[in-house]
């Protein structure tokens, strides 16, 4: 096994090796062939080497030729040729002039004595015409990448990139890929306070292409919205780790953060919530007096707060941020026998059961909110618009429905969502 890995070797390299035995490989012919053109485009031209069959054990195809032994060596099995002949089909990879050579092979039945002969090489170059860009970017002086977006339209050969509000287009540093081979003469750092043309130039020296580089800078973010609000207990007791939900007003500038009433927690429990209050904008902030709010801060709602949402141009808007106890809704569905009444959980869900054989996809639910002030109560329809529900409307309830229901207290307004779900059983 190991004679005959080690033969293997010989021949990929041909590299010839004399026995001290007696059994010696004869010199095979000198082989010869044509190729169809002598000159072509990296990753592009088709090469077609024509080579003649000669009395050996083997034949290769060198197209990089013996300068490069491990590259892309061909064998060329005696059962490709054809009336004395083989094609053998190439592609480049590689730019530059190929001495390409066809090496002809014989050995000894143990691989021990190996004789190779060469023919005459015929040169190839390969070179690129490409000019293309791929990628641009705008880095800091640690590498980092600073602009936004990058856009590039390989018809007008121009590039459109968006920076932050704020950057130096004075005095940018880019990064970008070009075609493989091919150069650019746009400096590593310059202006571009105005569109900047840079010329690309392929390989082959000829071949080059104009691009224009503009780069817009992001306009100065106004937002003060948020996108969200939630939050969860911190306290310590029962309820601790418990999300709870929230509701944003960004037109009156109000944020409640909301549970459910009668479910065991104290108010003091929420001395400490952790918020979650994202922003709307990228580059401004919320604080709470002196203290910015990240992902998580700790806010004590057992009464009202004032979050203010900064922009970055540095204008700012209050919002009140508060807590809330949501009331508890008990849905019935009177036309049933019999009647089917529940209230809803910690997390807003009234989960209720139907005889089998029961009609759910129109049925008249009556919701009692006890004493609670509320607004005109809709159901949520996803990515439509909501829609008005009054009392006595029929509801499809063949998959879960939600109400959105305005509720009044202290001096705010907010929305609760409440899902009833049916189960036929």
């Amino acid at each position: 096994m190991r004679r005959i890995l080690y033969y293997s070797l010989v021949c990929l390299l041909w590299v010839s090796v004399d026995s001290c035995k007696d059994d010696v490989a004869s010199q095979p012919p000198t082989p010869t062939f044509t190729v169809d053109r002598t000159s072509g485009l990296y990753n592009s031209t088709e090469f077609t080497f024509t080579i003649d069959q000669v009395g050996s054990n083997a034949v290769s195809l060198l197209p990089y030729g013996t300068e490069q032994l491990n590259t892309a060596g061909i064998l060329v099995p005696a059962s490709s040729f054809t009336n004395g002949k083989a094609t053998v089909k190439v592609v480049y990879t590689q730019v530059g002039t190929f001495n390409a050579v066809v090496v002809a092979n014989n050995h000894t039945g143990d691989g021990l004595s190996v004789k190779n002969t060469v023919s005459a090489p015929t040169a190839i170059t390969i070179t690129s015409n490409r000019t293309g860009v791929s990628d641009f970017a705008f880095i800091d002086s640690k590498k980092n990448v600073i602009s936004t977006k990058t856009v590039i339209d390989t018809v007008a050969h121009t590039v459109v990139v968006t920076v932050p509000y704020g950057t130096d287009v004075t005095a940018l540093t880019s990064q970008m890929t070009i075609s493989d081979f091919a150069t650019s003469d746009l400096p590593a750092t310059t202006s571009y306070s105005s569109p900047k043309d840079f010329t690309v130039t392929a390989k082959n020296g000829s071949s080059t292409q104009k691009w224009t580089v503009t780069v817009n800078v992001t306009p100065v973010e106004t937002d003060h919205s948020f996108k969200s609000a939630a939050g969860t207990l911190t306290s310590k007791g029962a309820a601790s780790g418990r999300d709870i939900p929230g509701y944003v007003d960004n037109t009156g500038h109000v944020i409640i953060l909301y549970d459910t009433v009668g479910m065991g927690v104290p108010t003091s429990y929420y001395d400490s919530v952790a918020l979650h209050l994202p922003l709307n904008n990228s580059f401004g902030y919320a604080k709470i007096g002196t203290h910015k709010i990240g992902d998580k801060y700790l806010v004590n709602l057992t009464s009202d707060q004032t979050v203010t949402a900064v922009a970055q141009d540095s204008s700012r808007v209050d919002y009140k941020l508060g807590f809330r106890k949501a009331p508890t809704v008990t849905v019935s569905f009177n036309d049933l026998n019999p009647v089917v009444s529940g209230s809803n959980d910690a997390s807003f869900v009234v989960s209720l059961n139907v005889l089998k054989g029961t009609t759910i996809a129109a049925l008249k639910p009556t919701l009692d909110f006890g004493t609670a002030t509320i607004g005109q109560i809709m159901i949520d329809k996803g990515a439509s618009p909501a829609i008005n529900f009054n009392a006595g409307d029929t509801v499809d309830f063949s998959k879960p429905v939600t109400f959105i229901v305005p509720i009044t207290d202290g001096g705010v307004t907010y929305n609760v969502k409440y899902t009833v779900t049916l189960t036929v059983k």
